[in-house]
Formats: structure tokens, sequence, C-alpha cells
């Protein structure tokens, strides 16, 4: 008996501890489309209270660093998000980039959490402006904990909350969130609604309700005006009244207060800094049985009449009503029984929100989508690429200029002498009003895309000093020819004129035997000091370990896989496979010489040379930069020759084929390699 009631507690406790854990995964799941982030936080979460999972901001932002607030304060507040923060030293303008999965046209709760915390130890709290995508948003001031909260609705898929740096401290943030709402109930014809208080008339005092009781994650603050009297109706009264218009939770709107009586009515006053417009959400719910064919009737106005509406109330039916927008340099509300009514006037709940303007219009979908893709492409890190492209003006991309249309577009694009590698992407052909191109003294390869010529209005295209092959597409030469194109493409050996490519030149037969009995002798010459060099180095091949051990940077497959591109461009074949072109993230161009399956001996050759490239260094000699031997996947990555191979230049057909006198320092030089 003592076994079996042993193993049932066992098993109670292990189906209690599964189901907890279920119970959290589920709950983090209730919330489809919620983001939120711990700015700065080393690792992702689920904050205890409201069960909502917080991530790492890696991925949302490329640029700051994370902190921790001082260890003298970093338990003042609960909540994990405000122990830490990301500080932004560096850039005029940082941006987090949002992408919620229900995309553009839906309105958003955004709310963007502050805490300085002493975290630098100078004690001198700064000031920054916000921006929501390319429109201002707010100038974070406070010293204290402190949030800002916005009704959004996108025009775009992805959104961006931006710190801008006005010279007055460091900007910083600490948690960054981002709600859905199923309906258009807080949306406005043009503009946001930027949140300024939202009470739960009734509740204690230093308390809130939050999610998961607010589906939308709302944040209602207790608020007691104690000139008021209370009303509390009992909790059972959820069951009827969570399903409402707002979807204010049942718990926010059986809570309420009432003037003394039906003469007296409830007033309420705010100064306000500015005269801004300002639009206020109230909400009722008759929470007090009344005597049979009673009803409580009241009127609302605001700013001397600038709104007025009529309520009347039924048991336990919530209404919503909103203003219409009103403005001075205070906002009062007055709520007044009417004469029909014998009861005096409540409130449950209200919202208070001024009406933020967004006068100015983001960069073309198309401009941004294709700049984005070359970012991304040429991993092009720069402090100023950040946010909107063009918008606004004075923080525009560096190397970019726009034409302020509606919508401002890109026309000018100057990424000379910026490391770029790779092929010509294709996202270039998208910027459609492109006047000027220089994309020169870079380490660009492949062709020239027929893409290019797409560019109606491109009047300017500079390619030269890269690595460019094939021949110039036919249609950018015929608008050279028609003037309407002016193209340099000076400094790329491997590129000609023609289309298609003439072919070279055989040599004159005249020159066969001297050229075979010149290449015989090299030859004779280039093996015989070979077999010296490699009697003299057999003790120390022999001595080494039969299994390879390099000093040289070792490489994962998908690390090779990624440096060259997917295994996207083959400049050659090797002793044991093929040989791709590859970019380490330092920018250098390599060769990547890769193990082929069908060859027969294919791990002895990859060891050998491997070996062999240990012990020999000579200028003359290619470097051995890195190898990958993973389970079947090997490969030796070198330094590229952006010149070609030795045959080559041997050739007489070469363009600068080499004297005798450096075929001879050639051949010394190898002589005396160790």
């Amino acid at each position: 008996m003592t076994m079996q009631r042993s193993i049932t507690a066992f098993s109670f406790a292990l189906l209690a501890s599964l189901a907890s854990g279920i119970f959290l995964v589920v709950q983090a799941q209730q919330n489809p489309g919620f983001i939120s982030i711990d700015c700065g936080a080393p690792n992702e979460y689920i904050e205890g209270e409201i069960n909502i999972k917080y991530e790492t901001d890696e991925g949302f932002i490329d640029s700051g660093e994370n902190m921790q607030v001082s260890s003298e304060v970093i338990y003042t507040y609960e909540q994990q998000y405000s122990k830490n923060l990301r500080s932004f030293p560096d850039g005029m303008r940082n941006c987090y980039t949002l992408r919620p999965d229900r995309g553009k046209n839906i309105t958003y709760l955004i709310r963007v959490v502050f805490w300085y915390g002493n975290y630098d130890g100078k004690n001198q709290t700064p000031s920054f402006d916000l921006y929501i995508d390319v429109n201002y948003w707010t100038t974070v001031v406070f010293s204290t904990y402190y949030c800002e909260e916005i009704m959004y609705v996108s025009q775009a898929d992805d959104i961006q909350v931006c710190l801008v740096n006005t010279g007055k401290g460091v900007p910083f943030i600490s948690a960054l969130e981002l709600r859905p709402l199923d309906s258009d109930d807080y949306r406005l014809g043009s503009g946001f609604l930027q949140l300024h208080w939202r009470y739960d008339i009734g509740l204690r005092l230093n308390s809130f309700i939050r999610y998961p009781e607010d589906v939308y994650d709302r944040i209602w603050h207790g608020e007691n005006y104690t000139i008021w009297n209370k009303l509390n109706a009992t909790s059972a009264i959820d069951l009827f009244v969570n399903n409402n218009a707002y979807k204010v939770p049942g718990k926010v709107l059986r809570t309420a207060r009432r003037s003394m009586n039906a003469s007296t009515p409830m007033k309420l006053q705010w100064p306000s800094i500015t005269t801004n417009k300002w639009i206020v959400y109230f909400y009722f719910m008759e929470i007090e049985r009344l005597t049979s064919g009673q009803q409580r009737e009241f009127t609302i106005s605001m700013n001397d009449n600038q709104f007025t509406e009529t309520v009347i109330l039924e048991y336990l039916k919530p209404i919503v009503i909103v203003s219409t927008p009103v403005s001075g340099w205070n906002i009062t509300f007055s709520i007044e029984s009417t004469n029909k009514s014998g009861y005096p006037p409540i409130l449950n709940a209200v919202e208070f929100y001024t009406i933020g303007d967004l006068p100015n219009v983001p960069t073309a979908q198309d401009d941004v989508e294709a700049i984005n893709d070359i970012k991304a492409k040429y991993h092009i890190k720069r402090e100023s690429w950040q946010g909107d492209p063009c918008v606004p003006s004075k923080y525009t991309w560096d190397g970019l200029i726009c034409r302020y249309g509606n919508p401002p577009r890109i026309i000018w694009m100057k990424l000379s002498s910026s490391n770029l590698t790779g092929e010509i992407v294709s996202s270039l052909s998208h910027l459609s009003t492109m006047e000027y191109l220089d994309l020169s003294n870079n380490q660009l390869t492949g062709a020239i895309p027929e893409t290019l010529a797409r560019l109606q209005n491109l009047r300017y295209l500079n390619l030269s000093g890269n690595n460019l092959i094939g021949s110039v597409p036919e249609a950018l030469k015929r608008r050279v020819l028609n003037n309407t194109l002016i193209m340099s493409l000076t400094g790329n050996a491997n590129l000609c004129q023609a289309d298609p490519c003439p072919q070279k030149k055989k040599p004159k037969k005249i020159l066969v035997p001297i050229v075979t009995s010149v290449s015989g002798f090299l030859i004779i010459l280039l093996g015989a000091l070979a077999i010296v060099w490699l009697i003299k180095q057999k003790r120390i091949a022999e001595s080494s370990e039969r299994t390879l051990t390099l000093k040289n940077q070792s490489f994962k497959y998908e690390e090779v896989s990624r440096i060259t591109g997917n295994f996207g461009r083959v400049i050659g074949e090797g002793g044991f496979g093929k040989v791709y072109l590859g970019t380490l993230d330092n920018g250098t161009v390599v060769a990547v010489k890769v193990l082929s399956e069908s060859s027969k001996q294919g791990y002895k050759e990859f060891q050998a040379e491997a070996q062999l490239l240990m012990i020999v260094h000579h200028r003359n000699l290619v470097s051995l930069l890195g190898y990958c031997d993973h389970s079947k996947h090997m490969a030796l990555i070198y330094e590229y020759m952006a010149n070609g191979n030795l045959r080559r230049h041997l050739l007489v057909d070469h363009p600068k084929v080499l004297t005798w006198s450096k075929r001879l320092q050639i051949v010394v030089d190898v002589a005396q390699g160790t």
C-alpha cells in the first residue's frame, strides 16, 4: 500500500508539473501576433504574472549595446525587462524593425518602456526623440520608469520604431511591445492616437489590470477620485460583459464611481501644455439594480460644449462613448444627470488620447524593398542605414540622394570603394527612378546584368575598378551610342566590349617549335627542382601525423556554403574537386577548393595538399587561409589570385606575357623556397 501511495503521489506530481508547463506554453500561444521585446536581455523568458513571452532584440535591430541598470536600483520594479536596456552611443538614428504577422492596414497598440536606472553611472537622464516610421512621436525626458503608447495603423508590412539622438544624451530603450487589435475601434482617418491616461475608475491606487484579463494587453491603472462615491459589483457579471465592444475586461467595468447625488455633476479638469487635439473614450455600465422601470440618464459635455452626448444605461449593458476631437489649453469634462433621471451619473473607465500627425510620406515601397535587399546582400553596415532611406530628409542614408515627391524616390546611389563583393544584385534594377549609379572600385564579379538597361532614367553608370567578366549587354551599349547613358567600365581586365567576346588568336606556326622547346625546358627544369625539394622535405613529411591538424582557421560546412553563396560560382577545378569563388565576413575574397565525392584518392589528396601548404610558405605560392573537415564535406580555403595563375602568364597570347628574365627569377625563387 505504501508503494502504491508513493507511485500515485509521484504520478500526480508529474501530471501537475506537465500541466503547469503546458499551461505556460498555451498561455504564451494564446496571444498570436504579440511582439514583446526585452531590449538588452541576454535570453528570452516568460513574464510570470502575465504569461507573455519576451524575446531578446536580436533580429530586430543591428546596432546598440546591451546594458544593465545600476545594481543599486535593479530591484526597484518587478518586471524583468526593467533590469536591462539597450543604449545607442553611435549613430544619429537607430531603428527597431517590427514585422507583425498581420501586415499593414491593421490597428496596432505599440508601447515603449524606458527606465534609465543610472546604467552608465553618470546620473544624468538623457533626452531624445522617438519616431514611429518616418514621423515624430514624442520626446523622451523622464528619469523615472516611463511608458509611451500609441494606437497606430501601418501603411507598410514593416513598422519601425526609431530613437533619434538630439545631442542631449545617449538614447536608450528598455522594452518594446506590439499588440494587434481585431477591430477599427481606435482607427483615425489620418494620424495616430497617443495615450496619456487610461484609468479604471474605482480600482485601488497603485494597482493595474492588463493581459490576460485584457486581450489587447491594455494597461488599466487604478484611479480613485475620493470626491465621488465608489460602486462595486460582484465578479459574476464578468460572464456577461467580457465580449463587449472594445473588449474592455469585465473586471474593469465592475468598478465605478458616482457623484454624491443626482443634482451634483461629475467634473474633472487637466492642464495641457499645448493646444493639442484630444479624443476621450468613456466607458459606462450600470452595475446597480435600480427600481423597476428606472434608468440612469446623463449628459457628457467637454471643453465648453465642443462635444456633448446623452447616455441612457441599462443593467449590465456596456456603452462606449467616443468624443469628437476637442482642443484647448485645458481639457475638461462634466457628466451631469438629466431631469428625467433621479440617479447620480457614474463613470466606470476612461481613456485620454491626443492626435498625433503623420505629415511625412515614407519612401516608395518598391524602393525600400530594393535598397534593403541590396543592404542585406552586400552586408552593408553604415550608421545611417537604418529606418526609411529618404525620410525625414535630414536622416537620408549616406550615399543616397532622393527626389521628394509623393512618395519620395531614390535617384542617386554612390557605393564606390565600399568593399562590395559578389555579383551585381538584381535588386538594383528595381530602383526604377535611378539616375546615377556608382559601384566603382569594389570587388564585384560576374557579368553585367542585362536588367540594368531597364533603368530608363539612368544617365550615369560607373562599374570601373571591379572584377567583372563576359561581354557588355548590347542594350547598354546602344544607350551609350544614343548618348542617353554615360558608362565607365575601365579596370575590369576580363570584361570585353564585343558580344560575343572574340576568340583568342592562335599563335603563329613559326613560334610553335620555339614555344614547345621552351615549355619542355621549363617543365624539365621545374620537375627536377620539385624532385630535389621533395627529397629535402621527405623526413618532415614522413614525421607529420597522418591526421590533419591545421593552425589555420577551421570552418563549418554551413559557413563554407555561406562564404561561397551556396557554391554559386565555379572558377576552376583542382586535383580533387572544383574551386569556387567566395568572400569571408571581413570582405576578403577567397578561392574554395571542395572535395569531390567521386575523387578516388580524395581524402589522401586533401591531407597531402594541406600538409604541404602548412610547411611551405613563399611569396610566389598561394596561401592557405583555412579548411573544412566535416564528415564527408572537406574543403581548403585559399587566398584568391585575381590576376589568374602562372600558366596563363607564361602563354604568349596573354596580354601581359612574362619576360624571360622574369620567368628565370620565378624559377630561382621556387628553387629557394623552404
